[in-house]
């Protein structure tokens, strides 16, 4: 008898196990599919000019973007020498680093950043993590965080002051009553002690890990007084429903939205905007949350929501309590889909990011910059703004690797471009005016 038909039902038979492993693997988003679209990643790469370039460049590759012709370092500088430093942190030089500057792009101060110095025990490539939310205190002291991946203060020499070696992210603010406001991270199995509170999430019995969201308060010295559950906020004050309202499928063995709210900012009401809030108190917390299109104001003493909003932004980031009773919002009001298969910025991509401003008592919203020409501008994710004595702004356009400093009437009165080459920019992750007498330093030199 021929083996030859046994042979060919034998390689359908594999061939049919390995589709529907496939399809299974897809599906589920298992361990396998994630190693064979990386893999797949990496082969696609090897036939287009932009994968080999992205292959060649290696860790480098995750810091750039394309560049929009907008020109190199201080494009422009319209404002008079009023003795103002602007600090940058981002990509510089092939390094994550923090630069202060003057308004004409002379540096007064740079830190560069090393993750393997700061976290020696981790043994991970520098350029494998990135610098996000960022300040500098009075003595020129850098206090930042490594995304998802620790934080850490520096003396104004660049010596470690504090690190934390805990998966902070996104931002950092000055608390009122001292230290810092910064999201931090929870990780946990759906099994496991306390993950029952974040149910039907946790009800599937598919062993998911699941990212919980914290709001810390951390001292001046690196310690953290207290923390509190994003997610368990929005439980507790009757916002599962928004929680939920995703599309997404939540039913037995499969597998669901790991990260469940993404927050990308802390800021509290200070004294003195308080009174132009007549819903909210001083010491309030205002927290964005990018994956929700959500931004809640709470009360800390007892975690009781006072106003939220869904929208009209999308993608959100950096809520501003402003001096007329409105919250500005850095809206990114675009999708991940504006990236290409690189994590690069389309180059055809409409330009529709803008700074809304919202009302919270009546809900009327206005957009007050990203709407006229020479306002276009398009960061798909992260970017933040600066509310500035003068009415201005300082916006951080992140995929554009570019600072853009308005006065109150939408004209870029300061403006730089982060050119790494011809081809691409480096990304800005955070950029701050320091007004004169602001820093306590006489001398920034260092030994």
């Amino acid at each position: 008898m021929s083996r030859l038909p046994i042979i060919a039902a034998g390689a359908l038979l594999l061939g049919m196990g390995a589709f529907a492993a496939g399809v299974h693997a897809g599906k589920y988003r298992t361990g396998a599919y994630e190693v064979a679209d990386q893999s797949m990643g990496v082969f696609r790469a090897m036939f287009s000019p932009e994968g080999r370039r992205h292959l060649l460049m290696g860790l480098a590759a995750q810091h750039v973007q394309p560049a929009r012709g907008q020109g190199s370092g201080v494009t422009v500088n319209e404002r008079p020498d009023d003795g103002a430093l602007i600090m940058l942190a981002g990509y510089f030089d092939g390094a994550n680093a923090i630069r202060l500057i003057r308004r004409d792009g002379t540096e007064v101060a740079s830190w560069p950043v090393s993750y393997s110095a700061l976290f020696p025990e981790v043994r991970k490539p520098d350029l494998s993590v990135d610098l996000h939310g960022t300040l500098l205190t009075p003595a020129g002291e850098p206090v930042f965080n490594i995304e998802y991946h620790g934080a850490a203060k520096l003396g104004r020499c660049g010596a470690p002051v504090w690190t934390i070696p805990q998966p902070l992210h996104h931002s950092v603010e000055t608390a009122v009553a001292g230290g810092y406001w910064i999201p931090g991270r929870n990780s946990m199995l759906a099994g496991d002690p306390g993950a029952e509170r974040f149910a039907p999430f946790t009800l599937s019995g598919y062993p998911e890990l699941l990212l919980e969201d914290l709001i810390l308060h951390v001292s001046e010295d690196g310690e953290i007084l207290s923390w509190k559950s994003v997610p368990e906020i929005l439980y507790d004050n009757g916002l599962e429903a928004v929680m939920t309202a995703t599309g997404n499928s939540i039913r037995s063995g499969l597998g669901d939205r790991d990260e469940l709210v993404h927050v990308n900012k802390i800021t509290e009401l200070t004294p003195e905007l308080a009174p132009a809030f007549p819903m909210f108190e001083a010491g309030d917390l205002m927290i964005s949350m990018r994956e929700l299109n959500l931004i809640v104001v709470v009360d800390p003493d007892d975690w009781s929501l006072k106003w939220h909003s869904i929208g009209p932004w999308r993608r959100q980031h950096d809520p501003e309590f402003q001096p007329d009773g409105r919250i500005g919002v850095f809206n990114n009001n675009v999708y991940g889909i504006a990236y290409d298969d690189y994590q690069w910025t389309r180059a055809d991509w409409p330009r529709d990011t803008n700074i809304l401003a919202i009302d919270p008592a009546t809900g009327v919203t206005e957009v007050i910059y990203g709407q006229r020409p020479g306002q276009e501008m398009l960061s798909i994710i992260r970017g933040k703004h600066q509310l500035l004595p003068d009415g201005g702004r300082m916006i951080t356009e992140f995929d554009a690797g570019r600072a853009i400093e308005i006065d109150g009437d939408g004209n870029t009165v300061w403006e730089f471009v982060n050119a790494v080459d011809a081809d691409f920019v480096g990304e800005i992750t955070e950029a701050l005016v320091y007004p004169a007498g602001y820093f306590d330093v006489t001398d920034w030199t260092c030994p």
